[in-house]
């Protein structure tokens, strides 16, 4: 019986093995890893301080200096990267230099603009880049002020997105006590979702994710050092914003300006400030019945402006998204049109 069973083994063995079928659509594998964000970097400065930045990286695209708002770290550009697709195919490499007290920077007491000019052009030295296009968001504009007026030569477009200009500085805040005001602070400091509490019905409502990721970017400003909410580096960045405005007008590049008119928060005039200031050309963006948001809403024309397509507007005409020669009246689209890419008219 054994004998047998030992042949009829060998039997099966020898007969040809049924080949499974090659699938109708073939797995292509990947040669390498998809980006999860883009990484933090570090860099020791002259003066002996660690700082932080990140660089999207590619080496002969147009460089873009991007200024987060108040509170954000050096990972605030990918607050815009769900147009990052976009960013690609116009050729755009985004760094951004984190700020005092934020993100993984440590915080410094006696930090200043001055300091915050000096790490920037150390970051744009250590990576080889002189000229850049200069994009602030919120907060983020006084400092963008400041780099102006610092190397006015080095920038090739500036870019203001809902940003405030020093000079309309809220008077009561101003006032308080920097002790104080941290205090006031400290709630929203350590609660991520309430710092980022954006309108439900802005930008929130057409890009998934956008509301947690939001809420990412807090806690990694505010948590990810362990600061356990610190509020010292954002008060003091409200403080900034009491100086006397930079002086912007040795600029001689052309300068974007885009303002919600329902913005309660930094209204037009902040825009009008600036644009009083420089030396060349102005297009001013202004967007009726919007708020806050603007500065993620129309990205899509930012980075177009910041890339040589600024003597033209982007809309969507049902389905089918085009550049149209000029300004275009926000108030006069037809109906079926809106600004931008068209997924801002499909919703999620």
């Amino acid at each position: 019986m054994k004998r047998l069973v030992a042949i009829t083994a060998l039997a099966a063995l020898a007969l040809p093995v049924q080949a499974k079928p090659a699938p109708a659509n073939p797995i292509m594998f990947p040669s390498q890893f998809d980006s999860i964000g883009t990484p933090v970097r570090s860099l020791t400065s002259k003066e002996g301080r660690m700082l932080h930045f990140t660089d999207t990286g590619e080496q002969g695209w147009k460089p873009v200096l991007f200024l987060g708002g108040v509170g954000t770290s050096g990972r605030a550009p990918e607050l815009v990267a769900f147009l990052d697709t976009m960013r690609k195919r116009l050729k755009l490499r985004i760094i951004s230099v984190e700020r005092n007290g934020l993100g993984d920077t440590a915080f410094d007491p006696a930090w200043t603009f001055d300091d915050y000019n000096s790490e920037v052009a150390q970051v744009l030295g250590h990576l080889r880049i002189d000229k850049f296009a200069l994009v602030a968001i919120s907060g983020g504009g006084a400092y963008a002020g400041h780099i102006v007026q610092a190397m006015p030569q080095r920038i090739a477009s500036w870019h203001m997105l809902a940003a405030v200009s020093t000079a309309a500085a809220n008077v009561e805040r101003c006032q308080l006590d920097e002790a104080a005001f941290a205090a006031q602070l400290g709630p929203q400091v350590a609660a991520p979702r309430v710092w980022w509490d954006m309108p439900k019905d802005g930008v929130s409502a057409h890009v998934p994710g956008f509301t947690d990721r939001t809420a990412d970017e807090g806690a990694r400003a505010f948590f990810i050092a362990g600061q356990k909410g610190d509020p010292r580096g954002v008060a003091r960045e409200y403080k900034r914003f009491c100086a006397p405005p930079a002086d912007v007008s040795a600029l001689t590049a052309p300068a974007w300006f885009y303002y919600g008119e329902a913005d309660p928060a930094v209204p037009p005039s902040h825009g009008h400030y600036w644009a009083s200031k420089v030396k060349g050309a102005v297009t001013f963006r202004s967007y009726p019945g919007e708020g806050h948001d603007v500065q993620y809403r129309h990205w899509d024309q930012v980075m177009l402006d910041i890339a040589g397509y600024g003597a033209s507007t982007l809309v969507c005409d049902r389905g089918w998204a085009h550049l149209v020669p000029g300004k275009v009246d926000p108030n006069k689209l037809a109906k079926g049109r809106t600004l931008g890419v068209c997924a801002w008219q499909n919703g999620r």
